[in-house]
Order: C-alpha cells, then sequence, then structure tokens
C-alpha cells in the first residue's frame, strides 16, 4: 500500500506543479494582452459567467471532485504492511520488535532447511504470514515439514498467537 500512496502522491504533486505552471504562464499572457497559450480563457470567462452553482454540469464536475478527493483519502488512510513487528517482551519495561524484511529472511531460512526445498518466499502481513516454497520432489510430500519449520520459527519468536502462518509447496517444473 505503501507504494500505491507514493504513486499516487507523486502523479497529484506533478500534475498540481504543471497545472499551477501552466496558470501562471496563462496569466502572465493575459495581463500582456497576448493571445492565450493553451487555455482560451476569455472563452471560458464568457461561458463560465453564464453558469451557476446549480448548473448540471458545474454540479457534476463539484461532484466528480469530490468523489475523487475522497478515494483519495481512503487510499492514504489504508493500512500498509507493518515496518516491525512487536515481539512479546520476555522481561518487564522492554519492548523489542523485529523488523518485517528480518522476519521474512528468517522464516525463508527456516523453510529452506526442509529436505528438498529449493527456494523459498515469505511475506509477512498483520495477522498473517504467507510462505511459498518450491521443490523439485513431489510438493505433497513436503507440506507438513515446511510448514512445521515455518511454525517453528514463529513459536521461537513467540509469534505463534500473533501472526497465522500460511505455507504452499509447489514443484519446480524441469528444464
Amino acid at each position: 500500500m505503501h507504494v500505491l500512496n507514493r504513486v499516487l502522491a507523486t502523479l497529484l504533486a506533478l500534475g498540481l506543479f504543471l497545472g499551477g505552471l501552466l496558470a501562471v504562464v496563462e496569466i502572465v499572457l493575459a495581463v500582456l494582452d497576448r493571445p492565450s497559450w493553451l487555455i482560451p480563457h476569455q472563452q471560458w470567462a464568457q461561458s463560465l459567467t453564464g453558469e451557476s452553482f446549480g448548473g448540471g454540469v458545474v454540479r457534476a464536475v463539484l461532484i466528480g471532485l469530490v468523489v475523487l478527493g475522497l478515494l483519495l483519502l481512503l487510499v492514504g488512510l489504508g493500512r500498509g504492511k507493518p515496518g516491525s513487528i512487536p515481539l512479546p517482551a520476555r522481561t518487564d519495561g522492554v519492548q523489542v520488535t523485529a523488523s518485517r524484511r528480518g522476519l521474512e529472511r528468517s522464516l525463508v531460512t527456516s523453510a529452506r532447511r526442509a529436505d528438498g526445498v529449493r527456494s523459498a518466499r515469505a511475506k509477512v502481513g498483520r495477522r498473517k504470514v504467507t510462505v511459498k516454497a518450491s521443490t523439485a520432489v513431489r510438493s505433497g510430500d513436503l507440506q507438513q515439514p515446511v510448514t512445521a519449520a515455518v511454525t517453528e520459527r514463529l513459536a521461537e519468536l513467540s509469534l505463534t498467537g500473533v501472526l497465522r502462518p500460511r505455507v504452499t509447496v509447489s514443484q519446480e517444473k524441469s528444464r
């Protein structure tokens, strides 16, 4: 979600910057009594003078802007993946966290220790851990050991009640 927010914010900032720059150029051209560059402001001013807030076009534009603003607000307020996962304190007064990426690497290492696993990937969310492992043997044979390895690693970190593991094992296609 953070990537989507950054892309939307960048595009919105770029659009506002270019729109502001265009407005400055058009205002300077109008003050100097030069012809407009992109926006025919004389025609727009005449057509907008006859419009009221009750007009259909004005209402449609305003409703569209409100909907767009609400959509951007919802995307901005959406919770993304946590940067760090709080670990249960073993002593009072101590707060320990693990980085999400560090936890993902740890779970990948645990999954790869199972015999027959060639590669593994892990994604840690707020409540769920997704581990995908691939193997050269039949995938049904390794589902249990990989799940046990991931669950054991979560138990070592005291995260079994916090994060639910979801493990999938697939067979690599021979080349």
